[in-house]
C-alpha cells in the first residue's frame, strides 16, 4: 500500500499511538516518496510519531570541531586528565587536531577514536576497545604521560612521539623527526594548547 509525498503528515497523524507496526520510505525512479507500510526495495524504516533526528555527519579529523562537541566530550577529559595528572587543555588540543571529537574516527593508518590510538598502543595501555570513548582517552593519556617520562618533558617531542611514534624521535637523536606531517602536527597542538591558556 503506498502513499504521496503529500499524505505522509496525515499518515503520522492518523496512526494510532499503539501502533507497532513499522512504516518504510524511499524514493522512486522519479525522485517521488514512496511510504509504505511493507518493506520497499532500498526502503528506509521509520516511526512517523518520531520526530526527525537527523543522523551526524562523521567529521574529517583536523576540522575546527565546533564548540558543542568540545563541550559535550570536556567532563570526560578532564576526569581522564585528573587520574594522571595532565593539564586537560593538553587533552583537548590533541583530541581537537587528531579526531576534531569524534569517538568513531579512524585514521588511515588505523588509528582510532578520539586520541587516535593505534590498536597496539591501546593494548600497551590496557584499551580493549578504542571506540569506547573512556577507554580511548584513558589508553592516550597514558601513552603521553610515559611519554613526558621517556623524553624528560619536553612537550614538543613528546608530540613529535605521539604522532610518528617514540622509536622515530629517537631515531632521528631525540629531535622532532623531518616529516611534515608531524611538524604540521606538532605546530597545531602546540598553537591550540598555547591559545588555551590566554
Amino acid at each position: 500500500m503506498k502513499w504521496k509525498a503529500g499524505l505522509v503528515v496525515a499518515l503520522a497523524a492518523t496512526v494510532p499511538p499503539a501502533s507497532a507496526s513499522q512504516v518504510f520510505a524511499s524514493l522512486d525512479r522519479n525522485g517521488q516518496l514512496q511510504v509504505s507500510t511493507a518493506p520497499l526495495a532500498g526502503a528506509k524504516a521509520f516511526d512517523p510519531l518520531r520526530p526527525y533526528v537527523p543522523q551526524p555527519v562523521p567529521r574529517a579529523p583536523n576540522v575546527t570541531p565546533a564548540p558543542k562537541a568540545a563541550a559535550r566530550w570536556s567532563p570526560l577529559i578532564e576526569q581522564v586528565a585528573a587520574e594522571h595528572g595532565v593539564d586537560a587543555r593538553l587533552l583537548h588540543a590533541i583530541v581537537t587536531v587528531e579526531s576534531a571529537y569524534n569517538p568513531q574516527a579512524r585514521s588511515h593508518a588505523g588509528a582510532l577514536g578520539l586520541m587516535q590510538v593505534i590498536p597496539a598502543t591501546g593494548k600497551r595501555f590496557g584499551a580493549s576497545d578504542l571506540f569506547d570513548p573512556l577507554q580511548n582517552l584513558r589508553a592516550g593519556t597514558a601513552y603521553l604521560v610515559w611519554l613526558k617520562r621517556r623524553f624528560g618533558g619536553d612537550l614538543t617531542l613528546v608530540l613529535a612521539a605521539y604522532n610518528a611514534g617514540e622509536g622515530a624521535v629517537q631515531r632521528h637523536g631525540n629531535r622532532v623527526p623531518p616529516f611534515a606531517e608531524t611538524r604540521r602536527y606538532v605546530e597545531k597542538v602546540s598553537a591550540l594548547y598555547q591559545r588555551s591558556h590566554h
